[in-house]
């Protein structure tokens, strides 16, 4: 994933705005150490691509580092690297947090994935747009590590028509009017309309639409619907939305639908990343 230098140069910045004063108080800033990265819990490791270049920028000599992706085991290492003081001092924080959470997302979204498709091994996992605002980059990566995809990387990337824009078209009887107007300009893409019923989303695939969203249905409703749509357009991609999580994942998943959209990955549990720094003769 393209992460651009800005980002990285900002991570570090963040948490080193000029000098590490206490390294420099102390005057150990040039003696020479090592750094190592362990879990203190089974995970998916994220960020490491990441965390290797902020130790490039800070002139660190990395002899281990396993990949984004990796299964790490409690008690495990899976990064060491060399350098003066100074510079292990002002990675040592930013890198960890960096695999924290990360590696909390990844190793959630591994976790959502199993749950769901122990049920269903078609049904696909995709977060929103509702993120942490600034760590979107990160975010979506671990997202990723973690075998789920983005429903929606922003705005400019997908057509999906909510209610809100329906109240400026004169309702879905409006949208309705207008969707071969649409369906032309788009051609090359599919159209996503939110339904938040099973009438509306019926009127709404027999007027051609590609896919539906449907937001806060229970599973029982979706359970009863889902065939129904199928059976006027099989091809119809058919998303279920609106509070869901590692609780009710299998019930949505066993409704057939083909993907869940979520947020609950973007606040998964940090990993419990412990770091050593030890001074080398």
């Amino acid at each position: 994933m393209y992460i651009p230098d800005e980002v990285i140069d900002k991570l570090l910045a963040e948490d080193v705005p000029y000098i590490d004063l206490t390294t420099w108080v102390l005057g150990i800033g040039l003696c020479r150490g090592e750094i190592a990265y362990f879990t203190r819990e089974d995970a998916v490791l994220c960020g490491t691509e990441e965390v290797l270049r902020i130790m490039a920028r800070l002139h660190l000599d990395v002899g281990l580092s396993l990949p984004s992706g990796s299964d790490i085991k409690a008690g495990e290492v899976f990064l060491r690297a060399r350098g003066r003081a100074e510079d292990l001092h002002m990675a040592w924080k930013v890198c960890q947090n960096i695999f924290d959470h990360c590696s909390g997302i990844a190793t959630k979204t591994r976790q959502m994935i199993q749950l769901a498709q122990e049920v269903n091994p078609r049904i696909a996992i995709v977060t929103t747009r509702k993120g942490f605002p600034g760590t979107k980059a990160l975010s979506i990566k671990a997202v990723m590590v973690g075998g789920a995809f983005p429903h929606r990387l922003g705005l400019s990337e997908t057509v999906l028509v909510f209610q809100q824009h329906l109240n400026f078209m004169g309702g879905l009887e409006g949208f309705i009017a207008a969707l071969p107007k649409i369906k032309h300009h788009v051609c090359e893409k599919k159209l996503i309309v939110e339904a938040n019923s099973v009438e509306d989303g019926i009127k709404l695939c027999r007027a051609g639409v590609d896919g539906l969203q449907f937001d806060k249905l229970s599973p029982e409703v979706l359970c009863a619907a889902v065939p129904q749509l199928k059976a006027i357009n099989p091809q119809l991609v058919l998303l279920a939305a609106g509070g869901i999580t590692e609780k009710n994942l299998a019930e949505y998943a066993q409704t057939g639908v083909d993907g869940l959209v979520t947020t609950s990955l973007y606040s998964a549990k940090p990993i419990d990343i412990g770091v050593k720094i030890t001074a080398l003769e």
